[in-house]
């Protein structure tokens, strides 16, 4: 383990869907520096379908890691340990030299490979204690959704070719190091990973089934190991130092979790994002079989975070924005309806919106949105609150199905993304959750997190408790107000809770006649 003082610094670098950062900061959590670059948009050939050109990612990093050795100056070399956080399930396919073979695939990508699912079928055929420990609709969803057999059943070529299939996390440290190595803490999708034992399975079934062999997979560190060096080349794309330890962290939602500032089951973290998730850090592992949530490795140790997510999180709130503007003042008007809707009450007048614009596969899979007791009372601030209400009890019917499982009692929840810069998204959350929550000093959680497994790595940190103290700072605290939270108890348990049963049987004969 490496010596770090107080005095050195840590960079993380964050790689997100729109843009991808680097971030420095010192022992005591103080920024040092932060540079950030926009992603190109994904594009899609056919609907449904999300993809990347293969070295954007890569080339980002690039752009970022300089502009930090341009503000650093000599002071680059102060930095002793960096840590990659990167958007999850995502593939790429090189060959034995290490060239891309083609463009990435990315987590929105909807595309299905429904003959890997008959094919499945065929092979666990007599494996009766395979099918009974798994169930014979995990292996149906393994096939059907796996990136990999999309290579097989429809890019033979791809599929010849591959040598080794890396998630974004494990191809930037591939970039960095040399090493076909990743995080734990990434192996987030439809892959052959373990979650509870935290390693890739060894049973040969799971890998025929979805596409691929072990031998095509990464190396595996938990967070806070070191996983290489930068090397020469490396240095010369980047600026930053050979020989610079490059350190295990973990996946998006996972260094969000640790950046929120907890490590136990007494707290959660809700990340009202594109994609909104609701998280806790537990120390044993859980897990819902009818998959109404995922439990995918932490960025602690041996340690899951259940993960309760709705796709369609904090995008409605951009839906709203382009209804009611144009993209140049999206912000002007979020700033106006954050004023506006604090004056509005719990409820938003009788407004109520069933956010599901995209199904929740499992408990909605049928589902659609609804605005449901319009009048010409309402102005577009009351659909905005109502959206903000509507995300919030998403997500708190997903808590209620985890903390029902785990048996703990939440005391407090942080919230992080674009929507905990809202007050009015902090207090109604609080309110229809009934529980304290926290708005932390950056939003930057998941540069947060990664910092934190590398000053860990690096021993700067003496585990993620002293990590959290220096570098986890809070903003403001909001509590739950008693009436407001009995208004929202019953619209949550008389009208959210029974919405889907009840407007079914409509949404099932319009249906017939959406193509959209």
């Amino acid at each position: 383990m490496l010596e770090l003082s107080l005095d050195d610094y840590i960079m993380a670098i964050d790689i997100g869907t729109q843009s991808v950062r680097a971030m420095v900061f010192d022992g005591n959590g103080n920024e040092i520096a932060n540079e950030r670059v926009l992603n190109e948009p994904y594009y899609s050939l056919n609907p449904g379908w999300a993809e990347v050109p293969a070295d954007d990612f890569w080339q980002n990093v690039c752009i970022v890691t300089n502009r930090v050795c341009q503000e650093l100056k000599e002071d680059i070399n102060k930095i002793k340990a960096c840590s990659i956080t990167a958007n999850r399930d995502n593939i790429i396919p090189l060959d034995k030299d290490g060239n891309y073979i083609r463009d990435w695939i990315i987590w929105m990508d909807q595309r299905r490979v429904p003959e890997a699912v008959k094919d499945a079928r065929n092979q666990i055929k007599g494996k009766n204690k395979i099918i009974h420990t798994f169930g014979k609709s995990f292996f149906d969803m393994l096939s059907n959704r796996s990136k990999f057999n999309w290579f097989k059943y429809h890019e033979k070529d791809t599929y010849d070719s591959a040598y080794k299939y890396l998630t974004l996390g494990g191809l930037i440290a591939y970039k960095f190091t040399g090493n076909y190595h990743d995080a734990v803490g990434m192996q987030v999708g439809v892959l052959p990973f373990n979650i509870e034992k935290l390693a890739w399975y060894d049973l040969d079934i799971v890998y025929e089934i979805i596409g691929v062999r072990r031998d095509q997979l990464a190396k595996l560190f938990h967070a806070g190991e070191i996983m290489g060096y930068v090397t020469e080349k490396a240095s010369i794309e980047t600026g930053l130092p050979v020989g610079l330890s490059i350190i295990a962290a973990g996946g998006d939602k996972q260094c969000e979790t640790l950046g929120s500032g907890f490590f136990s089951d007494e707290q959660a973290t809700i990340s009202y994002g594109t994609l909104a998730t609701i998280a806790i850090t537990s120390k044993k592992f859980v897990k819902d079989r009818k998959f109404s949530y995922y439990t995918w490795p932490s960025s602690i140790p041996h340690a899951w975070n259940p993960e309760f997510y709705i796709d369609r999180g904090y995008w409605l709130v951009t839906w709203f924005c382009k209804q009611y503007a144009i993209e140049e003042d999206f912000p002007k008007l979020l700033n106006e309806m954050n004023e506006k809707a604090k004056d509005i009450p719990p409820g938003s007048n009788g407004l109520f919106v069933y956010p599901f614009w995209a199904p929740h596969y499992v408990l909605y899979p049928d589902a659609k949105g609804a605005i449901i007791g319009l009048t010409d009372a309402h102005t577009k601030e009351y659909l905005y609150r109502a959206i903000l209400e509507s995300i919030a009890y998403a997500l708190r019917n997903g808590f209620e199905i985890i903390q029902g499982q785990i048996k703990n009692k939440t005391k407090e929840i942080y919230i992080v993304g674009g929507g905990s810069k809202s007050d009015v998204a902090m207090q109604l959350t609080a309110d229809i959750f009934n529980i304290k929550t926290i708005r932390l000093q950056t939003h930057e959680v998941c540069a947060v997190g990664a910092a934190i497994a590398a000053g860990i790595g690096s021993g700067i940190f003496k585990d993620e408790e002293d990590g959290i103290k220096k570098m986890v700072k809070v903003d403001k605290v909001f509590y739950p107000i008693p009436k407001n939270s009995k208004i929202y108890d019953d619209i949550y348990k008389n009208v959210y809770k029974n919405f889907y049963k009840v407007s079914k049987p409509i949404t099932d004969v319009l249906s017939k006649y959406g193509n959209l």
